[in-house]
C-alpha cells in the first residue's frame, strides 16, 4: 500500500509530530495554572478569547493553505517548476494582499475593542495590544505555512513540526521569564509575537536552502491561478467558518453573556478539548500529504484502503485518552487547578466524550478536498454553523443553562453532521457505498465504551489521589485494552500491518 520513501517519511512525520504533541500537552498543562496564578481566571479568558478571535482569521487561510497544497503538490509530482513557482509566488502575494485589505477591518476592532469585548482590570490600551500582538502573531504564522507549503508536497511535515516545536519552546520560555518579572498581560502578547517572528525567519530560511528555484516573484504573479485557487478556496472557508461557529464560539458568547470570569472557567476545562483536537491533528497531519501523493500518482486502489484504515487508527488511538479523560475528570481538574474547578466535571465530560465519533472522521475530509469536492461540504457546515449561533443563543436567553449553554448545543449538533453527512459524501466522493466508513468508526466507538467499563471498575476499586496515581491507573486501563484493541476494533489485515511494521522496526 506505500512505498518506502512513504513509509520512512511517516515514521519522521509521526515522530516530529508527536513531539510537539507531548510538548503541546506538557507546556498547557503547566502553562495554563500558571497564567492563572500569575494574571487570575479573568486574565487567562482575555487570552483565550484573543486567540479565539485569531482562529476567526483562519476561516481565509487554512482555506488557502488547502488550496495552495494541493495544487502546489500536484505541481511538484508533475515535476512541473514552472506551475510550483507561479502557484507559490501567486499565493503569497494574493495573502499579502488579503492581509492588507482586512486591515481597516482589524483596525476598527482594535480601537472599539471595549464594546466588543467584557473586560475587568486592565486598561483599554492594555488589551489593544495583547490582541494586537496574538493576531499579528497569527498572521505571521500563517504566512509561515504558505512559504513551507514545498515541505506539505514533498511529505516533510516533520520540517514544519520542528519549526512548530521551536515556535512553542520560546513562547512558554518567554512566558515564565516575563510573568514572573511582572505580572502584566501585554507581556504574553511579546512572548506571542517574539516566538512568530523567529519561526517566520526560520522557516523562509529553510526554503531558500532547500528549494532555490522558488523564489517569490512579482512576475510570476498569475490571475488564472489565484482565480483557480479561489474557487477551491470560497467553499473551504464556508466549511471553515461553520467548523470555527462549532469550536469557538462558545467563548464569545460566554464573554458577551456572562462575563470575564465565565471565560476563564470555561477556556480552562476547555483546554483538554483543545488538547485532544491536538492529538487528532498529529494523525491527521500526516495522513493528508499521503492521500495526496496516493491521488497525484493515480494509486487509487491504496487511496481507499488508506483512508478507511486512517479512520481506524484515529478511533484507536483516541479511545483510551478520550475514555480516561471522560472517566476521571473530576480527578483531573482537582490535580491540575484546585477543588474550585470540580464542579466543572460535567463540562469536562460535555466538551470532550463527543470527539471520539467527531475526531475520529477527520481523516474523511481530505478526501474531499483532494478530490476538490468542496462546495457542498462547504455549505453544509456553514449553515450547521450558522445554526449552532443561533440555537446557541437561543439555548442561553430563554434556557441559561450558564457555562453549559452552548457546549451542549455545539455537541448535539456537531455529532449529527457528522454521523448523518460527513462519511456517507466522502464514500460517495470515493465510489463507495454510503456505509463504507462507519464500520471503521463503530470499531473506535466500541473500544471507548470498553475504556469506559474499564474505568468504572478501576474507580470501584480505588480513586488516585495523584498524578502518579492516576497515571498508574491509566497505564493499567490502557494494558487492559489492548485485547478488545487488537481482536475487535482492528481486523485482519490490520493486525497483518502492524505485525509487518514491529517486524520491520524491531
Amino acid at each position: 500500500m506505500s512505498t518506502k520513501g512513504v513509509s520512512y517519511e511517516m515514521s519522521l512525520n509521526l515522530a516530529t509530530n508527536f513531539l510537539a504533541l507531548i510538548l503541546n500537552i506538557i507546556l498547557g498543562l503547566i502553562v495554563v495554572p500558571f497564567y492563572i496564578s500569575k494574571i487570575g481566571v479573568e486574565g487567562y479568558g482575555i487570552i483565550a478569547l484573543a486567540t479565539s478571535f485569531s482562529s476567526y482569521l483562519s476561516i481565509i487561510t487554512i482555506a488557502i493553505d488547502a488550496a495552495v497544497g494541493r495544487n502546489f503538490t500536484l505541481a511538484i509530482r508533475g515535476n512541473d517548476e514552472k506551475t510550483a513557482t507561479t502557484i507559490y509566488s501567486s499565493s503569497i502575494l494574493s495573502a499579502l494582499l488579503l492581509i492588507v485589505a482586512m486591515l481597516p477591518i482589524l483596525a476598527w476592532f482594535l480601537w472599539d475593542i471595549d464594546a466588543v469585548i467584557s473586560y475587568q482590570g486592565y486598561s483599554k490600551g492594555a488589551l489593544r495590544w495583547v490582541f494586537t500582538a496574538i493576531i499579528t502573531s497569527f498572521v505571521l504564522t500563517f504566512l509561515r505555512g504558505l512559504f513551507l507549503v514545498p515541505a506539505f508536497a514533498a511529505n516533510k511535515i516533520y520540517i514544519q513540526r520542528i519549526i512548530a516545536i521551536l515556535e512553542i519552546v520560546v513562547r512558554t520560555v518567554l512566558v515564565f521569564m516575563l510573568l514572573n518579572i511582572s505580572g502584566t498581560l501585554g507581556w504574553i502578547g511579546v512572548a506571542f509575537l517574539v516566538s512568530s517572528v523567529l519561526t517566520f525567519a526560520a522557516a523562509v530560511y529553510w526554503i531558500k536552502i532547500q528549494f532555490p528555484y522558488l523564489k517569490l516573484r512579482f512576475a510570476a504573479f498569475d490571475k488564472a491561478v489565484v482565480r483557480h485557487m479561489a474557487s477551491m478556496s470560497l467553499w473551504l472557508v464556508l466549511n471553515q467558518i461553520g467548523t470555527l461557529l462549532f469550536i469557538n464560539i462558545d467563548i464569545i458568547l460566554l464573554n458577551h453573556y456572562y462575563g470575564p470570569a465565565v471565560t476563564g472557567e470555561f477556556s480552562t476545562v476547555a483546554q483538554w478539548h483543545t488538547l485532544l483536537r491536538s492529538f487528532a491533528g498529529v494523525f491527521v497531519a500526516i495522513f493528508t500529504p499521503v492521500v495526496y501523493k496516493f491521488y497525484a500518482d493515480k494509486d487509487f486502489t491504496s487511496l481507499l484502503k488508506f483512508s478507511k484504515y486512517s479512520v481506524v487508527i484515529m478511533g484507536l488511538v483516541l479511545a483510551v485518552p478520550i475514555g480516561i479523560i471522560v472517566a476521571y475528570s473530576d480527578v483531573i481538574l482537582k490535580l491540575w487547578v484546585g477543588e474550585h474547578f470540580v464542579q466543572f466535571y460535567p463540562l469536562m465530560i460535555l466538551l470532550t466524550g463527543h470527539l471520539i465519533f467527531n475526531l475520529a472522521v477527520l481523516p474523511i475530509l481530505s478526501i474531499n478536498s483532494v478530490y476538490n469536492k468542496v462546495k457542498v461540504p462547504g455549505m453544509t457546515s456553514f449553515f450547521c454553523g450558522i445554526l449552532n449561533l443561533l440555537l446557541g443563543v437561543l439555548v442561553i436567553k430563554y434556557f441559561d443553562w450558564g457555562i453549559y449553554s452552548v457546549a451542549i448545543v455545539s455537541a448535539i449538533l456537531l455529532t449529527i453532521k457528522n454521523l448523518l453527512f460527513t462519511p456517507t459524501y466522502a464514500a460517495r466522493t470515493l465510489g463507495q457505498s454510503s456505509w463504507f466508513y462507519y464500520p471503521s468508526i463503530v470499531r473506535g466507538c466500541g473500544l471507548f465504551v470498553w475504556v469506559l467499563m474499564l474505568s468504572y471498575v478501576a474507580r470501584q476499586l480505588a480513586v488516585p489521589g495523584s498524578w502518579f496515581g492516576l497515571m498508574a491507573w491509566a497505564l493499567i486501563i490502557a494494558l487492559g485494552s489492548l485485547p478488545f484493541a487488537w481482536y475487535i476494533t482492528m481486523n485482519k489485515d490490520q493486525r497483518s500491518l502492524v505485525l509487518k511494521l514491529i517486524r520491520k522496526y524491531i
